[in-house]
């Protein structure tokens, strides 16, 4: 066996499944464990795996190391047995982490091994780096294959009209939630000019113009047909002069230029309200694109920011484990962003300097929520995943993961509707919404 990667669920199971799969595209042995699995004494069988590993590879998402102060803490354990059998140990340190300063004896070398700091934007050479540092192991950079986001970001089809229609349903159903934040950010404010950024349907940027203090609404996409239909609409829309979309590439060079002209076109000066709703977890840049952004924010301007997190996601009671593992499956779809960027909103944000910025909500649960909204969020949060598979294995028949999600959800999906409808449950989906004023 090449490699064991050693994790903690929180904040670390989605870079230890990336890991896994890259390494094993790669032609790589590797030996990846379930938390869920390791309940009750440590088992010795994961000793057994490590000692079989040539390298240890250590997955570190923020404060992971903290509960290593007790002395049976699982991966304490793991690290301890890595350092007393020798092994190559690489720790790879995700964006947020530092270690801490009172580390176990046992573990104290653990800060002085040679160590990977991943990047989202640069995954590919962290991989590489990642594998050259392995030992034992030799391999060709032709024989590395990761599977990257196209640049100009494709969240989805424009003819899917599954998919049209969900994203409709998330943004009525996020909207209740959104409007007291917004309500508050526009306290006496008028004749704002909004900024819609990422938009993905036509419906919420021309929703935006329902507040009374936003005068103008300027939607950026990067699909085409987006801004045919929305400017094809607002002929239609009362007070339709007062909002247009432009088609733009975020991940572009000339991003900030791109987006001077559109402010020019429409005729703005400056911005007043930013949007920015699941667009982070998209981009491959996120600070340079929020960068661009700052420099047209008026004086006192204000920013809504939607997100994604699954660490906010959870089901209680999970009867046979169905709700996680529907949720392992969002690793493998390649036509989603990263899911874990609700918590980096934080970071991205504090880096443009704001007055102030709050996390509002982390997490949109079914505790007294009606059966529509259940069923909408049922909807949004589920039925992109046997969508998105199909369409995975239509393209690509092979894909022996996309079989099994589909197989999946065509045994399983039915019964997970049902229970996430049982009075018994509570379900919790990964939005997160803060709210800025600059």
């Amino acid at each position: 066996m090449d490699i064991f990667i050693s994790y903690r669920r929180e904040g670390g199971y989605a870079m230890a499944r990336l890991l896994y799969e890259c390494f094993k595209n790669a032609g790589l042995s590797v030996f990846l464990d379930l938390e869920e699995l390791r309940a009750g004494p440590f088992n010795d069988k994961l000793y057994e795996a490590i000692d079989s590993c040539e390298n240890f590879v250590l997955v570190l998402p923020p404060d992971s190391l903290d509960r290593c102060v007790h002395q049976n803490d699982w991966l304490r354990l793991e690290i301890e047995h890595a350092i007393r059998q020798k092994k190559n140990v690489i720790p790879v340190m995700m964006e947020g982490f530092t270690f801490p300063e009172d580390l176990p004896p046992s573990i104290q070398v653990l800060p002085f091994f040679n160590g990977v700091q991943s990047s989202r934007e640069y995954f590919d050479a962290t991989i590489k780096k990642l594998i050259s540092m392995l030992r034992g192991v030799k391999l060709d950079d032709s024989k590395i294959n990761i599977q990257e986001r196209h640049d100009d970001v494709r969240y989805y089809y424009d003819e899917d009209e599954l998919e049209k229609h969900r994203l409709r349903n998330e943004d009525n159903l996020l909207a209740k939630y959104e409007k007291p934040i917004v309500d508050k950010l526009l306290k006496d404010k008028e004749n704002a000019v909004c900024l819609d950024v990422n938009v993905l349907t036509t419906t919420g940027s021309f929703a935006k113009l329902s507040y009374p203090q936003i005068s103008q609404v300027i939607a950026l996409t990067y699909n085409e047909d987006i801004v045919k239909r929305g400017n094809a609409k607002k002929a239609e829309y009362t007070g339709g002069e007062k909002i247009d979309f432009f088609q733009v590439q975020f991940e572009a060079e000339d991003f900030e230029f791109q987006l001077e002209n559109c402010l020019t076109k429409a005729g703005v000066e400056g911005i007043d309200i930013v949007y920015l709703s699941m667009a982070i977890m998209d981009f491959k840049k996120p600070f340079k694109v929020l960068q661009a952004i700052q420099n047209y924010l008026n004086d006192d301007a204000v920013m809504i920011v939607r997100d994604v997190d699954d660490g906010a996601v959870f089901a209680y009671p999970d009867k046979d484990g169905l709700f996680a593992k529907f949720q392992s499956f969002y690793i493998h779809n390649i036509y989603s962003g990263y899911r874990y960027t609700g918590r980096q909103v934080y970071s991205y944000i504090r880096k443009m300097e704001p007055r102030e910025i709050s996390l509002e909500r982390y997490g949109v649960n079914t505790s007294n929520m009606s059966i529509r909204d259940k069923k909408t969020l049922f909807e949004c949060w589920f039925s992109f995943i046997p969508n998105d598979f199909a369409r995975m294995l239509r393209e690509n028949p092979s894909s022996k993961i996309a079989k099994e999600v589909v197989d999946f959800c065509k045994e399983h999906y039915d019964e997970l509707n049902e229970q996430f409808f049982s009075r018994d449950v509570l379900f919790s989906a990964g939005y997160v919404i803060y709210s800025v004023k600059f």
